[in-house]
């Protein structure tokens, strides 16, 4: 893994396509991908399938949304802007989901936003955009479509395709090395490859070429583990986990990993979401750093709408995350997994000599620690706290740091509170 991936910790991720005009999905079920429309509305006693038939009409397929996908609002200056104020260090979006709409003006197929829809080069806008605010920039791919008919072999309508001899061959891997040449990505998302072996989908050849192109330009590159059935959490230099957040690859320090999850229950623009489907700040902030001190990355998740913009039940609570990583973004920033990564209410991470006590909860007088022992003549203190704080450490009951009740608590840190520990 590059060490910029490492340090850096936060990323933002985007999911945005022709699916962000009906935007909708189910709120009964815990999760609902509203990016999934494409194919829920075309599954009988789905939900979706109901809401299609009332709203549209049977006779209204996918692919008329196309049409009505404008990006009119589109300001990826904006967007950039917004992942540094959140705290993020890189950003990538969906270049194609799979519903097989490509957000760049591939030459291998007619179904992409610059001769469709929004007329625009999107992905062109977003790395530029990313790049001014010195954010790394990656890309999303999936390899899969729903209803491609070079992929499926069913003769069905689909707007803009252009023949090729083979799906994989002459559209799959030369799209990634398309994308690879017009971009030069940071690092590559890979989904929708569960149909097929790795062989299948020619991974180790595109993702050589993603290598090789990146070493010409000395560019420090990775990709995640999605390439074929069976094979996540095996291969690739990053696991992706979603939402099984502690199961799966979490915790595993052995391999850098990274949490990917939306703040509304989804991925997609979901028109229906209401604020009680949110995560609070305070939810994602110990999900920061949770995954943090198990060797891990959050890659957090929001859906524009169709015309580009960023709700705003999701950016309050980023924007709070900001706000309390001006504070405490040291213990989180740089850092790695410590030999104990979690102890009753604190999660750990160092720094060179320092560990990194970061308390979900607020302890009140006395924050006690039976795993951390400081150097003598070690200083500690509260991060966004002027001044040392008093403390002791004995065999029976460990660390114990005084923080007296007449001192103020730091006004940006109502999430969590984060100590700084000389150990060696």
């Amino acid at each position: 893994m590059p060490q910029w991936y490492n340090d850096a910790k936060i990323g933002l991720s985007m999911h945005w396509g022709v699916y962000s005009v009906p935007a909708w999905a189910p709120r009964e079920k815990g999760i609902s991908y509203a990016e999934w429309y494409g194919f829920r509305m075309n599954e009988t006693g789905n939900p979706t399938f109901a809401y299609h038939k009332e709203n549209y009409g049977e006779n209204f397929t996918y692919d008329d949304f196309i049409s009505k996908w404008k990006a009119e609002n589109y300001k990826p200056d904006n967007w950039a802007k917004f992942a540094k104020k959140m705290g993020a260090n890189y950003i990538f979006i969906t270049s194609k989901h799979h519903d097989g709409f490509c957000l760049w003006p591939t030459k291998y197929t007619d179904r992409n936003a610059m001769k469709m829809g929004p007329r625009k080069d999107l992905l062109g806008q977003f790395f530029e955009a990313g790049h001014k605010e010195n954010l790394k920039v990656g890309l999303y791919y999936s390899l899969m479509e729903w209803y491609n008919p070079l992929y499926t072999g069913k003769d069905v309508p689909y707007t803009g395709l252009k023949k090729v001899n083979n799906y994989v061959d002459d559209y799959v891997v030369l799209q990634i090395k398309e994308l690879i040449d017009l971009y030069h990505p940071d690092f590559f998302f890979f989904d929708g490859e569960w149909d097929h072996s790795e062989a299948f989908w020619k991974m180790k050849e595109v993702v050589a070429y993603y290598y090789n192109e990146a070493a010409k330009r000395n560019q420090e590159v990775f990709v995640n583990d999605r390439f074929g059935q069976g094979e996540r959490g095996k291969h690739g230099d990053l696991y992706n986990v979603e939402h099984d957040f502690g199961k799966e690859n979490a915790g595993l320090l052995s391999h850098k990993w990274s949490y990917w999850e939306g703040i509304a229950k989804t991925y997609g623009y979901n028109q229906d979401t209401d604020l009680e489907d949110c995560m609070s700040p305070k939810q994602f902030v110990d999900k920061i750093i949770k995954a943090v001190s198990k060797n891990g990355n959050f890659d957090i998740n929001v859906g524009p709408t169709a015309a580009g913009l960023i709700p705003n039940y999701e950016q309050y609570p980023l924007l709070q995350l900001g706000e309390w990583l001006k504070t405490n973004g040291e213990a989180i920033y740089g850092t790695r997994f410590w030999k104990v990564q979690e102890e009753g209410d604190a999660c750990f991470t160092s720094k060179d000599d320092n560990v990194y006590a970061i308390f979900l909860k607020w302890q009140g007088e006395e924050f006690k620690l039976k795993t951390v022992k400081p150097v003598d003549g070690s200083k500690i203190t509260m991060l966004g706290v002027p001044g040392n704080l008093k403390w002791e450490w004995d065999k029976t009951n460990g660390l114990t740091i005084k923080y007296p009740q007449q001192k103020a608590r730091p006004t940006s840190c109502s999430y969590a509170w984060a100590f700084k520990i000389k150990v060696k």
